[in-house]
């Protein structure tokens, strides 16, 4: 397929020795790198420099190829295309936004579901590459899905008044789960001895997991005890936002919240807990007191962790918006214990700054692959949170992500056909893009060849149609598959390349006296007026039909027209003429006199034309034996079918 693709070389000198190196495009993202010219060797490189002579094929944006993720890209995909579909119906009525977030959760499910199997899968493999490879991608996907989450709670699903605290606390639940270890401590005949028991009830009320909380305090053995009962009364009497928001203000909300905490205060400054440490600190968690979230920073974990935990008891009436405000003091926390932030940490940052844009870029800078960010954009732009982000050079910032991503899949052997509808939800360059990548894609089966030629008929891609057919078709020549390379021409409609086949099937004749692929010269139809050899090809086909149907009549008139016509090439008159013989020896009188008259002059024209190309050209051969013998039979039979004729056509006038 070296005719479709675009190549181009470059040279890299490498500084080991001074061998040229040359990298040479194939298709997507893949680039072969080899040797451009034979290196110097030293001899301390000489390992070095014969490792430079080996062919060796670099790609990126892998990670989509694995299994799995193409399940998810699939997966993805027949969202998105729903999504869009809704979208330009809503567009002319009624409100997008219950079917944007509907989309939000379903690409979380979808990231949720496949994390689940990544991560089955890496426990069941014993391949330590396998199960390093299942985990990176792993922690791929929790991190895709923890912005998203994030993402989706202040730009897609802003509640009323834009209070967020029961949004952040899913949020924070689902990804600091510690399900197996409550069941663990659970199933202890001791609860309470369990290493990890008071660190669970902590994180439990830190992520507003009231009555797991209360259930595990429950199983402790001095739970009946006075300060157990007091921290559970305190417990089992906090308000929470989500049960009082229906018939009831936020006004209302904060009083009784104040009224709660005031309470636990009292509680902590009578010294009600002074008997027990770890009462005392969960008291100090429901006050909101400041310091306590600092020596806790272990069980929260994350800076974020902390900032929801810090939100739920000092501000739960916060909303998105100020939420940037309050996140100094526990970055703070974590960068005086010396832990560094990373891409995943920027880029909550600026989403609670609510700087989409950036959000966007530190995303695309942190995934190895395009599917996030072209998705969430995706999101944003229907819900209109970046109409004001237009590119210099036309597009928007949508398409831009939706190309690239689509050009990482069309890449891709099993995945092309999913990056075509990608494409066609580009407005502005989509179809560009799309007839750039069918015009260069290699066809390896006629399947993939058939599959391309139905998505340029949907598009009214004529050209790109007519190249798939040119190249497939050339294909079936090179191979000798005559009858395969005009199907394929036919339907591209290539005069040129017709004509070719078509004198190939003549010459075939010539030579073995038969035809092949009857089925399909049989059947050309219409078809056949695509070329003058084509047409020649149908009609004389139709000839020996008649013939052998014993319609002699037609059969003769037939082949008069085409030889009157000059349709016939003239290298084939012969051939023609040989095959009036028949007919002249015929018991009726097939040919009048004023046809034999025609066929004779053929004759002469072609035996003068053989003549005069034999004084020009001294090498040309002579008639065979075979064909001067038919050549007599030919004269003998139109001479007496002459005879029959004028005696014949003589009678009938005196008569």
């Amino acid at each position: 397929m070296a005719e479709r693709e675009k190549v181009f070389c470059q040279t890299i000198y490498d500084p080991a020795c001074t061998a040229g190196l040359q990298s040479t495009w194939g298709f997507g993202n893949q680039l072969f790198v080899f040797p451009g010219r034979k290196p110097t060797l030293y001899p301390e490189n000489q390992l070095h420099c014969r490792r430079l002579q080996e062919i060796r094929e670099v790609r990126w944006d892998i990670d989509l190829y694995h299994p799995v993720m193409r399940k998810l890209v699939n997966e993805s995909h027949n969202i998105f295309v729903m999504l869009q579909k809704h979208a330009a119906e809503k567009a002319v009525g009624g409100s997008i936004h219950p079917l944007i977030l509907k989309s939000s959760r379903q690409y979380i499910a979808v990231l949720i579901a496949y994390s689940d199997e990544l991560k089955k899968l890496a426990d069941a493999t014993i391949d330590e590459d396998k199960k390093e490879n299942y985990l990176d991608l792993l922690r791929l996907l929790k991190m895709s899905e923890l912005i998203w989450s994030l993402c989706e709670i202040l730009f897609l699903d802003s509640p009323a008044g834009g209070l967020v605290i029961t949004q952040l606390l899913d949020w924070i639940r689902i990804h600091f789960t510690d399900e197996e270890t409550i069941l663990q401590i659970l199933q202890e005949d001791r609860p309470d001895c369990h290493q990890f028991y008071w660190d669970t009830v902590y994180r439990l009320v830190l992520q507003g997991q009231i009555d797991h909380a209360r259930r595990l305090l429950s199983k402790h053995t001095a739970a009946y005890s006075d300060n157990f009962q007091s921290i559970d009364d305190l417990l089992k009497r906090m308000p929470i936002f989500s049960q009082m928001s229906r018939g009831h203000s936020v006004a209302e909300f904060d009083m009784k919240w104040r009224h709660w905490q005031d309470d636990a205060q009292r509680r902590l400054e009578e010294q009600e807990f002074a008997g027990n440490k770890q009462l005392r600190t969960i008291c100090r968690i429901l006050a909101g007191e400041e310091a306590v979230f600092t020596e806790l920073q272990d069980i929260c974990g994350t800076w974020y962790h902390m900032l929801v935990s810090k939100m739920l008891y000092q501000h739960p009436t916060v909303k998105a918006i100020d939420l940037q405000y309050y996140v100094q003091s526990c970055l703070d926390v974590y960068r005086n214990s010396q832990q560094r932030l990373g891409e995943l940490d920027n880029i909550l940052l600026v989403a609670l700054e609510f700087d989409i844009h950036q959000v966007i870029k530190e995303s695309s800078s942190m995934f190895s692959n395009w599917w996030f960010v072209a998705h969430l954009t995706d999101l944003l732009q229907h819900c209109g949170q970046l109409e004001a982000h237009k590119l210099q050079y036309g597009s928007n910032l949508r398409e831009f992500l939706l190309l690239d991503y689509a050009s990482s899949l069309m890449s891709n052997k099993s995945l092309w056909v999913v990056g075509v509808s990608y494409l066609d939800h580009c407005p502005e360059f989509g179809r560009h893009y799309l007839e750039n990548f069918i015009e260069n894609m290699p066809i390896e089966t006629e399947r993939k060849a058939q599959k391309l030629l139905n998505i340029c008929k949907e598009r009214n891609m004529t050209e790109q149609a007519r190249s798939i057919c040119k190249v497939v078709g050339m294909r079936h020549l090179n191979n000798k598959r005559l009858g395969a390379a005009l199907t394929w021409f036919l339907r591209s409609k290539d005069v040129a390349f017709a004509t070719v086949i078509a004198e190939k099937f003549l010459l075939e004749y010539s030579e073995s006296g038969s035809f092949t692929n009857l089925d399909l010269i049989d059947n050309l139809g219409p078809s056949m007026l695509l070329s003058n050899r084509l047409t020649f090809l149908g009609k004389y086909r139709e000839f020996h039909k008649l013939y052998e149907d014993g319609d002699f009549f037609a059969a003769g008139s037939l082949l008069l027209s085409l030889l009157d016509s000059r349709l016939a090439p003239k290298e084939f008159w012969l051939t023609l003429l040989k095959d009036a013989i028949p007919l002249l020896e015929a018991r009726e009188m097939i040919f009048s006199s004023s046809d034999t008259y025609q066929l004779m002059h053929c004759l002469e024209e072609l035996t003068k034309e053989f003549d005069v190309m034999k004084q020009k050209d001294g090498k040309r051969r002579a008639f065979s034996e075979h064909e001067k013998e038919k050549l007599d039979l030919l004269k003998l039979g139109l001479t007496r079918n002459l005879s029959r004729a004028i005696v014949t056509e003589g009678s009938i006038k005196l008569s």
